[in-house]
């Protein structure tokens, strides 16, 4: 199986480990990278727009008792993809991505017309992205030594470029939302930055960089703003703190969470969504809560790697919680309300990939013994 059990299980090291080490780096696809981001508003470290609560919107609680949030079931029309669960595969409201099992090409698809993007000699397909008018395929050395390889294929045109400068770091968290591409760089003194990128006119550029003996990870971004995890090397935990960027592009700590537990985060209208782990031991086992307007909503427990913005919407994996019980992609909606977009066919040993989405279309697989999918569906 591909993506959340491997990338988690890496970036799980990567927190235990980093001490000791002189600078995290991109070692793996999710390890050794810091940040995250809750408000693009600077004046607002909560990401909340103000205190006004807006007319019809439920409000939640102050910070240190926030409102549990009940699901209700909102399936999303979900299609079978035709595509085996665990195959890398990213859809688009056109175009959609196919990559092979040995990770050495992925074939961009859409009416008969196809591009193939080829990792090359030393190289693997380590990335696939998609919005509404690009695709980003990054093609990372094998040997971890060299920068990775940034294809970008325009969706209007089918034409293909690059993202040459600044070199991408190997491996490391990245995002994209609409034209714009986040990924890790290499800054003076080796220290471990954030680039950006405007694919229109490949135009790249430094942007903050993390402190020594620190990192980022857990890149996501959208028209609100852009998240990311930063964690240092302390022992025998790494502290985590969730951030949402600025104007400026520096990351500013989300109000909320508490010190050093934090994990996932996404920016959305009006706050942000994050998880929290109580248990360090049990990592990938997480709390999330939202912030809407400077107030806070508990919306349940998860499974940490799998916040991602699609649509309107941010959604998140809430694994099997009990053996009568399915494993569930979860809601959090511009309205305030949690909603059970999908539910697997089997309980108990059940449990959902990490959710892909490709400008506005969801993609996800599910296991379980009750047999395998692998679907997608159009968020509204």
């Amino acid at each position: 199986m591909r993506g959340r059990t491997t990338a988690t299980l890496a970036l799980l090291l990567a927190l235990a480990g980093c001490a000791g080490t002189d600078r995290p780096g991109p070692g793996d696809d999710s390890s050794h990278d810091p940040s995250h981001d809750p408000s693009h508003d600077p004046g607002h470290t909560d990401g909340a727009s103000s205190t006004d609560e807006p007319a019809g919107l439920p409000s939640g609680g102050p910070v240190d008792d926030p409102v549990e949030v009940e699901p209700a079931p909102a399936p999303l029309d979900w299609q079978d993809t035709g595509v085996e669960p665990g195959t890398r595969y990213v859809k688009g409201p056109d175009w959609e991505a196919l990559g092979d099992a040995g990770d050495t090409r992925v074939e961009l698809a859409r009416d008969g017309k196809a591009v193939t993007v080829v990792a090359g000699r030393g190289r693997r397909i380590s990335e696939v992205l998609m919005s509404e008018e690009w695709a980003v395929v990054v093609r990372q050395d094998t040997a971890e030594t060299a920068p990775s390889e940034v294809a970008v294929v325009d969706l209007a045109t089918g034409e293909t470029g690059e993202v040459a400068t600044p070199p991408a770091a190997s491996g490391g968290s990245w995002a994209l939302a609409a034209g714009d591409l986040w990924f890790p760089t290499y800054g003076d003194g080796g220290a471990y930055c954030l680039a950006s990128a405007a694919l229109a006119d490949s135009n790249g550029e430094d942007g903050w960089c993390a402190p020594d003996r620190s990192g980022f990870s857990g890149l996501t971004a959208s028209e609100h703003g852009v998240g990311m995890m930063t964690f240092d090397d302390a022992r025998p935990v790494a502290c985590r703190t969730v951030n949402v960027l600025d104007d400026s592009g520096v990351p500013q700590p989300l109000e909320g969470p508490e010190d050093c537990t934090a994990w996932d985060v996404a920016a959305t209208a009006d706050g942000a969504v994050w998880s929290e782990v109580p248990r360090p031991r049990r990592q990938e086992e997480a709390r999330f809560r939202a912030s809407a307007d400077g107030t806070y909503f508990d919306l349940g427990p998860g499974t940490t790697g799998t916040a991602v913005p699609c649509g309107d919407s941010v959604f998140f994996v809430r694994d099997s919680q009990g053996p009568d019980e399915p494993a569930r992609l979860m809601r959090w909606t511009p309205q305030r309300t949690l909603e059970v977009a999908y539910e697997s066919p089997s309980t108990g040993n059940a449990f959902l990939g990490e959710p892909a989405c490709g400008g506005g279309v969801l993609t996800l697989a599910s296991y379980g013994e009750e047999g395998d999918q692998h679907v997608w569906a159009t968020v509204s």
